[in-house]
């Protein structure tokens, strides 16, 4: 029989109770009416829950499922356990259409997914002699020779369909039964990559071909709190297709619009005519989209302009002018003293006197040890304007990029101004 259509059985007994994988059509339509499919990721290794491994894998993942149009609604982590592996697998397809696993098939002891996996479907391993063949061949292409624990690899649940791994020792595998699809990948972060792009995506895009598009945009504002941005768009944040959802991180707040349609150009539309109507709300304070950071945004700007700056620093361990791309950075100096004596606005006039320089960019900080507190004022000159924000930053959890984020959006902020006033003016 060909391995790859094997007939579909209507029950799986497993450890003598039997469990019956169905849809959850409230769970898993969309505001469209169509169905569209759903995945959970488990990410095995006990490494993983000791924290001494990140989990890079589930992120990668979670960015191909929603590509494919495929909805994630949980993700678990899991240590190097049979049973309580095999339980996360059945609770998982009780709940989802696909159940993709990352690691646990080396070739030691403590690799236990294959055997998990055998137990969830009730099924025994089995040796693959073709797997056993193509591991020995990996080895000599490496020019190494395969030790006996390696052959624990060329076994696989008997009614699954091996996943060749051209990248790596760990074959994968897939089992495909009563509209359920569990996915079992490597744990090493090439090898996953490398099986999904290559072998995982095109299978899902095979059985879920009608599966519908899911875009994701994201949109980044830098200065307006999280509670403000809320209130404007607040009625934005009730919708069902596209959804707006919000993140804050170092007073940068992310808008994320998911969108879904049957098509992607119909998608691309939902999307474009919701993210006109937060930048009409939010006007200047949208900096840049997806993966725009706010320096680079700002250091386009300067490039534009043909602006290039010179940085005055004190207590900042040359954070700002690290931030500013050469092309755009005229001289800079940093000092790590600070002359009591003088106030921050003070130091910078000096400053300006003395360099005569149009462009200017100053960030000092200052330490208030009985308020626990870092006092951030930042000027910039701009011909023979002077601009200037101030912060005040919790000491114990204070970053560097911190300020330099408000500095950015501070040159940023003026150059758009002035240049809008001289659209005005003319």
């Amino acid at each position: 029989m060909d391995r790859y259509f094997r007939s579909v059985m209507e029950e799986i007994d497993i450890t003598n109770s039997k469990i019956s994988f169905q849809y959850n059509n409230m769970q898993n339509t969309s505001v469209l009416g169509e169905y569209m499919a759903s995945a959970e990721i488990i990410a095995i290794g006990s490494e993983l829950l000791l924290g001494e491994t990140q989990d890079t894998n589930t992120l990668f993942l979670l960015c191909k499922l929603r590509d494919c149009g495929i909805n994630v609604f949980r993700t678990t982590m899991i240590g190097d356990n049979v049973n309580r592996i095999s339980n996360a697998i059945q609770e998982a397809l009780t709940r989802s259409d696909i159940v993709i696993t990352t690691g646990g098939l080396g070739p030691t002891v403590d690799d236990p997914t294959r055997e998990a996996v055998a137990l969830s479907f009730g099924c025994n391993l089995i040796f693959d002699k073709q797997l056993w063949e193509n591991i020995h061949e990996y080895f000599k292409k490496m020019q190494r020779n395969p030790t006996e624990n390696n052959k624990r690899q060329a076994y696989l649940p008997e009614i699954a369909e091996p996943i060749l791994n051209p990248v790596g020792t760990a074959p994968a595998f897939y089992i495909h039964q009563n509209n359920k699809l569990l996915i079992s990948l490597p744990g090493v972060p090439l090898e996953m990559k490398y099986l999904t792009e290559e072998t995982v995506i095109p299978l899902l895009k095979k059985i879920y071909s009608e599966n519908e598009v899911i875009l994701v945009r994201t949109l980044h504002s830098y200065g307006l709190g999280e509670s403000v941005i809320d209130e404007l768009v607040s009625d934005l944040e009730k919708a069902s297709n596209p959804t707006l959802g919000l993140s804050a991180k170092f007073g940068q707040i992310d808008l994320r619009i998911t969108a879904k349609g049957n098509t992607f150009l119909e998608t691309k539309k939902l999307i474009s005519d919701f993210e006109s109507q937060i930048r009409r709300r939010l006007g200047i304070n949208i900096f840049g989209s997806d993966d725009e950071t706010l320096a680079l945004v700002t250091n386009r700007m300067l490039y534009e302009k043909g602006i290039q700056l010179e940085t005055l620093e004190i207590n900042t361990n040359g954070c700002l002018s690290a931030a500013i791309e050469p092309k755009n950075l005229f001289s800079q100096t940093i000092k790590s003293e600070d002359p009591d004596s003088l106030t921050s606005d003070d130091i910078f006039m000096k400053h300006i006197a003395e360099t005569g320089y149009p462009y200017s960019i100053a960030l000092i900080n200052r330490k208030d040890k009985m308020q626990n507190q870092i006092h951030s004022k930042i000027y910039f000159k701009m011909n023979t304007n002077i601009y200037h924000k101030e912060r005040f930053y919790n000491s114990l959890t204070f970053s560097d990029e911190q300020p330099v984020l408000l500095a950015m959006e501070l040159i940023r902020e003026t150059i758009l101004n002035e240049a809008n006033t001289e659209t005005e003016m003319n």
